[in-house]
């Protein structure tokens, strides 16, 4: 990643930012946010001493962003995407799903397996709720 130009160079930390979009009914949505998400997200006033909440409102910007492309133009782009996003900040790792997405940690050679997300599905009583 790279820092935004109007972050001070004397405080930006180390990080890194890893992410899986699973595009449905197209990929418009997973392209514009394979290309925009990483970037809003760091932008965000709250980066880096917030991450989680420079990922949870990124996410929200990045949403509303795209709905106004999709909506622009003769085609309306009813395309989405799921995702799984991996943002380290020196030594602290965190994890943000949408969707149905997940990230499972390996440890001592698989004989340990740690859920790092949690499934965002209709059949979950949450999620259901939610929805």
């Amino acid at each position: 990643m790279t820092r935004p130009e109007k972050k001070d160079p004397a405080t930006w930390p180390k990080c890194s930012f890893f992410a899986i979009y699973d595009g449905h009914g197209g990929s418009m949505c997973a392209d514009f946010l394979k290309d925009h998400l990483h970037q809003i997200i760091i932008t965000q006033p709250t980066f880096p001493e917030d991450p989680r909440a420079s990922l949870m409102k990124g996410c929200e910007i990045a949403e509303e962003r795209f709905l106004k492309i999709a909506d622009q133009g003769a085609r309306f782009d009813k395309s989405g995407s799921c995702a799984i996003i991996v943002l380290t900040v020196e030594k602290e790792c965190y994890v943000a799903n949408v969707g149905d997405s997940r990230a499972v940690l390996s440890a001592d050679n698989g004989l340990k397996i740690f859920d790092l997300s949690q499934d965002h599905r209709p059949n979950e009583e949450a999620e259901f709720y939610r929805i």
